[in-house]
């Protein structure tokens, strides 16, 4: 604890936001002292360093230089303007605009019947119940740094909820946006309701407007009620100045299907962090990404995914593509209790190296302590094939074409698994244009 008695600038940052942010956070008493406990935990605890077990990859104490005041109010002519990552009508935009949910720059003409959108600022503000509950969390994930920080300061979100027995056909699209000359802090909170039967599609999509260093993080909390179907797809495209923390926490129902991918294209650090409980048997996961850096980025996934009923199955399965001096970081836990017998789950980290100065690091954790299961685990790196190059270079391809060729076909399982077809689109634009500045 010697280490924490001098504060690092941007440990000193966060101490002096909090009470100069605090009055105008939105929430009762009871959300007050829930963002109380939470900032005194990252205050008394500090920024985690390598020596933190869960962040040994990320050392946010020595690498976090500052943090930024939370963002002001956006131009709305701005956010208006900016080009949305799905294009078309494909998916019901909502847009988040430095940290607030934007209603009047979100489509909610013709909400389908079941489909329920709200505002967590305005549901903190008159304390409702159920809002309240769902900010409670497991101790072990509310202690966590990045979700701490979002507890203390988070300014708004969307609540989401679909009744039991609907399917919303159009995915739903979140867009969080940050504008602004200045580097700036957002912190966002979702709470997302999938009832019993219901069938849902989400996308969300991370950006800013300007090239500053600002720094983001998105908490999303969902409930997938037993039968139901939900997909939730994020693309992080912060620009390589920023910081990205993303955090998705589900508990799966019974015979439910829950799907999630992240793809990390953005940031100069970027953590993203899952944390899936199986609450009901016989439900089925799958939880995916792709990762892709270059320059001096540093991206990590941190999964942690618990079988807690019987007769589960899920499937993980991330990879990465890392250039020049950049840093990918996969660790990964899969826990069994002895109750969750007849599990089915399987782990796969997979990672590229284009530079000899390129590093991975991967640490698949099984935690099994039933006796009845089918579980496995498995982590690959290396650079390209060499003779897989000279086939597609010996039938008159140019080199930097054959690379791009061989990359998208390593990524290509995952990307694979992305279901909705816009989304696919735009992902694969994004890796394209990827390669594009990487041969130029």
């Amino acid at each position: 604890m010697a280490e924490n008695l001098k504060k690092t600038p941007a440990e000193a940052a966060i101490a002096a936001r909090y009470p100069v942010e605090k009055p105008a956070l939105p929430g009762t008493a009871a959300v007050t002292a829930l963002r109380d406990r939470a900032f005194g935990t990252v205050d008394a605890d500090g920024l985690p360093h390598r020596r933190v077990e869960e962040w040994r990859y990320t050392d946010l104490k020595a690498n976090l230089k500052t943090v930024p005041a939370a963002a002001g109010a956006a131009d709305p002519a701005a956010v208006a303007a900016a080009r949305p990552a799905i294009e078309g009508d494909k998916a019901r935009r909502l847009v988040v605009a430095n940290g607030r949910f934007v209603a009047a720059l979100s489509d909610l003409s013709d909400l389908e019947t079941g489909l329920s959108v709200g505002s967590l600022a305005e549901a903190l503000a008159k304390g409702e119940p159920a809002v309240l509950k769902a900010l409670e969390l497991n101790a072990g994930i509310a202690g966590n740094t990045a979700v701490a920080l979002n507890t203390a300061f988070m300014t708004d979100g969307v609540l989401l909820a679909v009744a039991d027995g609907v399917a919303i056909e159009r995915p739903i699209e979140i867009v969080h946006l940050t504008e602004g000359a200045l580097a700036a802090s957002t912190a966002v909170r979702h709470l997302v309701k999938v009832g019993a039967g219901a069938r849902l599609t989400l996308i969300e999509t991370i950006e800013s407007l300007s090239p500053v260093a600002n720094q983001s993080n998105v908490v999303t909390v969902v409930d997938v009620g037993d039968d139901a179907s939900f997909d939730h797809i994020r693309l992080q495209l912060e620009p390589d100045t920023a910081v990205a923390l993303t955090t998705v926490i589900a508990r799966i129902g019974a015979r439910a299907r829950c799907e999630t991918f992240n793809a990390a294209l953005g940031g100069a650090i970027a953590r993203n962090q899952l944390y899936a409980r199986f609450a009901g048997r016989d439900a089925v996961g799958g939880f995916r990404g792709l990762t892709m850096l270059s320059g001096r980025r540093h991206a990590d996934t941190t999964l942690q995914v618990v079988h807690d009923a019987a007769g589960c199955q899920s499937r993980e399965l991330y990879k990465a593509v890392i250039d020049d001096e950049a840093r990918s970081a996969f660790a990964g836990r899969i826990s069994v209790p002895s109750h969750a017998q007849k599990t089915d789950a399987r782990m796969m980290t997979a990672s590229l190296l284009l530079s000899e100065q390129a590093e991975a690091d991967a640490k698949p954790e099984l935690e099994i302590f039933a006796d009845d299961v089918q579980c496995g685990h498995g982590a690959t790196c290396g650079a390209i094939d060499d003779e897989l190059l000279f086939y597609l270079l010996s039938r008159g391809i140019p080199h930097d074409e054959a690379e791009s060729m061989l990359i998208l076909a390593f990524l290509g399982e995952a990307i694979d698994e992305v279901h909705n077809e816009a989304v696919r689109e735009a992902l694969v634009h994004r890796v394209d244009a990827w390669l594009g500045a990487r041969k130029a």
